[in-house]
């Protein structure tokens, strides 16, 4: 392939999204943004007027060889080994000039934490973003803003809009300048990058904003602080009433909220003055927030006042039990951290009814493992007799079950992703109820974004790992909670992980600061805390699938069972014919456990898988021990042996073992 240079000056192979633009198709963009991101480009070399690199192809997973080499003409001469003769970037090549991109940032290590997040969104709003103007200005105004790589794999488009080629006093729709705390973002760098090119630059550079503006401000002492832009003509009116509300250089100083809203009703419907959305919605929080605060209690006392008896749930709740309830509904969007076998899902169960009661809430959406999707139907008759959905089979099946007439809809996290669209816009959910969440190990996967992208006035998140022990896992579940409880994510590794030159976290620090900003959020009991509250025993039933393997086993063994049991009911069966019953019938148990039970050469099974999780989440995660029971030898030696693989020390006691080493067993266990 051959095409214009059209990189920046000085450097041939380094493009922004324009020059790429020119060079390939937006679909091979964003393949190839996709590419880079997933570290697929590995060693890529620059020698003189060649750029060279590997590319692993998400096809085959086998590396290809990239070549772009400037021709003395001026023009890029691309070759790729996937794409001779092509008249384009192909995808590959795309990856590796983003990847070059990125290789040509790496001097942040003078820049601190703030002005590393910054950089980033100037690089990527360079690469990952196409601007265009709504108002026909050249600078001031609003822009549109279009992502190129977004979870849906469609370009999503925000608003920005620019009040000052100086300060970072402009705003953006999209959900990081939200919470970023930085006052720019990628759609905003993109758009004074794009400006930035503008033959005129310099000349609106030297123009002030044509009228005056208040907006949020984050790069001044104290911030967030609500600001004032004054143009350089001011009507006397008007004058008059900012001097009354912002000091001389800008700040608000009257009391939040009521002197901004006292000035808004001032102000009016002036053309000369613009509240900028950063602001008031600053300012609505603040509102909204002191409302939920107060409604809080007074949900909060109404269910304590119920004495673990809840309106149309059908048990008693322990004094525990009803504290978590009320710590549910009253905060609407929280996360409970009780120790397993605490009763999270009823305590859930028992909050999403009242909210049904009393707040409106119509659909609840519950997300858990495939194998609770049962549990949880059972739980929901027994507690509340409710009815509930289970959500599988086809896409059209789900479609129409989706649709049902039912209060609580149960789906497994990977059917999340697939009915996304299904979820936001024919269900819509009041209520989304996650359980076991720690079990996403990754919470940057397509899953995660999918699950935190999902519009609801209530969440309640349910995990039995202490997540301090998993600061990365906590950050992502408090996404779905609360985004702005723990702030930006770069300001969340400064304060709470120590990492090495290169960002590996190596440990945790101010976890005690930690536990303070998610108190209002987060509730999390052991079992010493309530243990005088408990019974003596309490037994949770998990449904665990099969594979096709031990399906197959277990047929076969039944089907030998039902053969020699309709000879039973014709005449006596022989010795031989009930021993070769009571075989067939203990095989059938055994497959269900695992198929190397019975044909003793097949690995693994899903029990197995499930109790890994259990124990990862009792003896690793919260520093317990467990008894694990099987009635047959083999499974307690394949136990052991994904015990082993977990570095989980156990010791393994059975019929075979002398009487004498018993002992020994006992204590090396207690």
């Amino acid at each position: 392939m051959t095409s214009t240079n059209q990189a920046a000056i000085g450097d041939p192979f380094l493009f922004d999204q324009e020059g790429l633009a020119a060079l390939t198709d937006s679909d091979t963009l964003r393949q190839g943004l996709a590419c880079f991101k997933d570290c697929r480009v590995f060693e890529i070399d620059q020698q003189g007027d060649v750029l060279r690199a590997r590319v692993e192809d998400g096809e085959d997973g086998l590396p290809v060889t990239v070549e772009i080499r400037l021709a003395e003409d001026g023009h890029l001469h691309c070759a790729c080994e996937c794409s001779a003769g092509q008249t384009t970037l192909c995808l590959h090549q795309a990856a590796v000039l983003y990847a070059y991109a990125d290789q040509c940032g790496e001097t942040n290590q003078l820049l601190t934490a703030s002005d590393a997040a910054i950089r980033d969104r100037v690089k990527r709003g360079r690469t990952e973003v196409r601007v265009e103007s709504l108002d026909g200005f050249p600078w001031f105004g609003d822009w549109l803003a279009s992502s190129l790589s977004t979870i849906s794999h469609y370009p999503r488009q925000y608003r920005v809009s620019i009040r000052s080629l100086h300060r970072r006093a402009n705003l953006c729709t999209c959900p990081d300048f939200a919470v970023n705390q930085l006052g720019t973002c990628k759609h905003i760098e993109a758009v004074l990058h794009k400006i930035a090119k503008h033959p005129d630059y310099e000349e609106f550079r030297r123009q002030p904003a044509p009228l005056s503006y208040v907006y949020l401000a984050w790069d001044v002492p104290d911030a967030p602080r609500v600001r004032l832009h004054r143009a350089r003509t001011l009507e006397a009116g008007l004058a008059g009433v900012l001097d009354e509300y912002f000091d001389a250089v800008g700040t608000f100083r009257g009391h939040l909220p009521d002197g901004f809203f006292r000035l808004q009703d001032t102000v009016g419907d002036r053309d000369d003055i613009r509240f900028g959305e950063d602001a008031v919605e600053y300012v609505r929080q603040m509102v909204t927030a002191a409302a939920r605060r107060q409604r809080a209690e007074e949900i909060r006392a109404l269910i304590r006042a119920a004495a673990g008896r809840l309106p149309g749930v059908r048990a008693r709740l322990y004094p525990y039990q009803v504290e978590g309830a009320a710590f549910l509904a009253g905060t609407g969007r929280a996360l409970l951290a009780d120790d397993m076998g605490l009763g999270k899902t009823l305590q859930a169960i028992a909050a999403a009814a009242w909210l049904r009661e009393h707040e409106g809430v119509r659909r609840i959406l519950v997300v858990c493992p495939a194998s609770l999707k049962q549990q949880w139907a059972r739980e929901i008759d027994k507690f509340t007799g409710l009815a509930s959905q289970i959500i599988q089979g086809t896409p059209p099946e789900r479609t129409a079950q989706y649709r049902r007439e039912a209060v609580f809809f149960l789906v497994n996290y990977e059917l999340v992703l697939r009915d996304l669209s299904l979820l936001r816009d024919s269900l819509r959910p009041d209520l989304i109820i996650m359980d076991e969440a720690q079990r996403i190990k990754n919470w940057r996967t397509k899953i995660a974004a999918a699950i935190k992208h999902l519009p609801c006035r209530h969440a309640f998140v349910l995990t039995g790992t202490p997540l301090e022990n998993r600061l990365e896992d906590l950050y992502s579940l408090m996404q779905v909670v609360d985004a702005n409880i723990l702030g930006p994510l770069w300001r969340y590794l400064v304060d709470f992980h120590i990492t090495d030159e290169r960002g590996k976290v190596l440990g945790y620090r101010n976890l005690a600061l930690l536990r303070q900003r998610i108190a209002p959020v987060m509730l999390r009991r052991d079992r010493s805390l309530v243990r005088e509250q408990l019974p003596d025993r309490i037994v949770q039933r998990l449904d665990v699938g099969m594979t096709e393997k031990q399906r197959e086993l277990h047929d076969a063994a039944l089907s030998n069972a039902g053969s020699l049991a309709a000879v039973a009911r014709r005449r006596p069966l022989t010795p031989t014919e009930q021993h070769r019953l009571m075989a067939a019938l203990q095989q059938s148990r055994m497959a269900c456990n695992a198929a190397g039970l019975v044909d003793k050469e097949s690995e693994g099974s899903p029990k197995l898988d499930e109790l890994v999780a259990l124990l990862d989440e009792l003896c690793l995660q919260s520093g317990l021990k467990a008894v694990v029971f099987s009635q047959w030898e083999l499974m307690t030696r394949m136990v052991e042996t994904r015990l082993t693989a977990m570095g989980l020390g156990c010791v393994r006691l059975h019929g075979g073992v002398p009487t004498a080493h018993r002992g020994a067993l006992m204590d090396r266990f207690r």
